[in-house]
């Protein structure tokens, strides 16, 4: 049942574009901001907050999985992880910051992951259109990763409850208690990670990115972001320069360049999306 639904709510996702339909997170952050007054310890106060509805939702579960032959647990499990997936149009995203790097604006690009992904920081302060377009590619990388491959790996591993308690974490990691939960995203984020990363060594460039794999996936500091930066960069191999005019100016160059960069990287995700689904379909099959 749990195959079923994940290919259910594979096909809502394509057929909407996004699950943005029911992506209504009012009531957690009011349930947060109760938490927050209450006046406990920072890892009794994300206990609650996370634990709180996960408990909630497979109380649920339990309850509706002897009904109607199942049916209603699909249901609720399929509406379980539309919940759980990443916010925002990704696809959306990736083009805007296409535009902006054949136009040169580098700046805006950075805003934009600023404000929209939120995956990078004013601390990171990057000099240059080179930098700024490693820290919004290494942003896509992991926004790529923790929108659809963890809270898929989750729901595999612990049912829709642990696909639903992974998205919480990430919904509260920059407003309640941040340093615990990015703390905790990070032990959450270092097996799945590497099973994505492993998988862009497969279906991208396999002699590029095999050393750099190597390299990187026993690093325990590592983080997520950076390590499938890396491996993904280096999975989409010798990427062909656009044709640009060589009165061109530089930045422009490099703008297509990276917008060309970024194209690949979304395609390197789509198709580790595609064989991971193809993987979790012999796993039904065979076990």
């Amino acid at each position: 049942m749990s195959f079923l639904a994940i290919i259910v709510a594979l096909v809502l996702v394509q057929a909407w574009g996004s699950g943005d339909r029911v992506h209504r997170d009012e009531w957690f952050y009011n349930w947060q901001s109760r938490v927050a007054s209450m006046g406990l310890m920072a890892p009794l106060k994300l206990a609650l907050a996370v634990l709180a509805p996960v408990v909630l939702a497979e109380i649920l579960l339990d309850a509706l999985h002897p009904v109607l032959f199942g049916l209603l647990w699909i249901a609720l499990a399929v509406l379980l992880l539309l919940y759980s997936f990443g916010r925002r149009d990704f696809h959306q995203l990736m083009e805007r910051y296409r535009h902006q790097c054949r136009s040169g604006d580098f700046e805006g690009a950075l805003l934009t992951t600023f404000s929209e992904l939120g995956w990078a920081s004013p601390k990171d302060d990057p000099g240059s259109a080179e930098q700024v377009n490693s820290l919004v590619q290494r942003s896509f990388a992991y926004e790529g990763y923790q929108r659809w491959f963890a809270v898929l790996f989750y729901f595999a591993l612990l049912g829709p409850a642990g696909a639903l308690a992974y998205r919480l974490l990430q919904l509260g990691r920059h407003q309640f208690e941040p340093e615990l939960t990015e703390k905790c995203l990070f032990l959450l984020d270092w097996v799945p990670a590497r099973l994505l990363a492993v998988t862009f060594v497969v279906t991208g460039d396999f002699v590029s990115s095999r050393d750099k794999l190597l390299d990187s996936i026993f690093d325990p500091s590592q983080h997520a972001s950076q390590l499938l930066y890396h491996v993904g960069t280096s999975a989409l191999g010798d990427i062909a320069s656009p044709q640009v005019a060589a009165e061109a100016d530089p930045q422009l160059a490099f703008g297509a360049q990276a917008a060309v960069q970024n194209r690949e990287l979304g395609s390197l995700l789509q198709r580790s999306a595609v064989c991971w689904v193809a993987v979790l379909a012999l796993l039904v099959l065979f076990l």
